[in-house]
């Protein structure tokens, strides 16, 4: 799936705005990306409070080095990128200096249909994607979130979880076939795709 051209343009054009100093392209960046980073974010942290300090202080420094920030063609993925950072702080900080590397942030993915809120999934469904979750690894979960959530390129998912483009598409093929090998495709694809939100 390729990320939406139109969004792309949109984030992409709101952040040359905001390095060229129109103040309203900041709050309109923010707009744009907040429900995408919080989303992210609280995949590896359960706390949403803490996530939405760390947007917030990402914010705060794009701000005030918004002259010296580079031009981008996906703005997304850097913030991606710094939120991910500054959550990695956070929990180094929080555990009093003991080291935490990108490999070892735990990536949570909660199962969620794309139902009616008054309709209740089946629970033979539910259990058996849980299943199937609980065989991929943090990374496999998070590579495939970036793929088809983030829609972000291999070479983006790569420097992300700080790898080679090719693993990084090792990773979301070997995480793909692990899941076929247990759903059927029509179930994958009205499931798996619904539960990244």
């Amino acid at each position: 799936m390729v990320r939406n051209s139109q969004d792309l343009k949109n984030e992409t054009t709101l952040w040359e705005l905001f390095r060229n100093g129109e103040e309203s392209a900041f709050s309109a960046l923010f707009e744009l990306t907040s429900d995408k980073l919080y989303r992210y974010g609280t995949k590896f942290v359960s706390d949403e409070e803490s996530v939405k300090d760390c947007i917030q202080e990402l914010f705060i420094k794009l701000y005030e080095n918004r002259q010296q920030l580079p031009a981008l063609s996906n703005p997304l993925f850097y913030l991606f990128s710094s939120l991910k950072n500054l959550l990695i702080d956070m929990i180094r900080h929080n555990q009093r200096m003991v080291y935490i590397s990108p490999e070892e942030l735990p990536f949570h993915v909660q199962f969620a249909f794309g139902q009616e809120e008054d309709e209740e999934p089946d629970e033979s469904i539910k259990a058996r994607f849980e299943e199937v979750l609980s065989l991929l690894s943090d990374r496999q979960k998070e590579a495939i979130y970036l793929r088809f959530q983030a829609e972000m390129s291999y070479d983006e998912i790569s420097q992300l979880l700080g790898i080679n483009n090719q693993s990084a598409r090792n990773i979301v093929h070997r995480a793909m076939e692990k899941i076929r090998s247990c759903l059927n495709m029509d179930t994958l694809i009205i499931l798996f795709l619904s539960s990244l939100n």
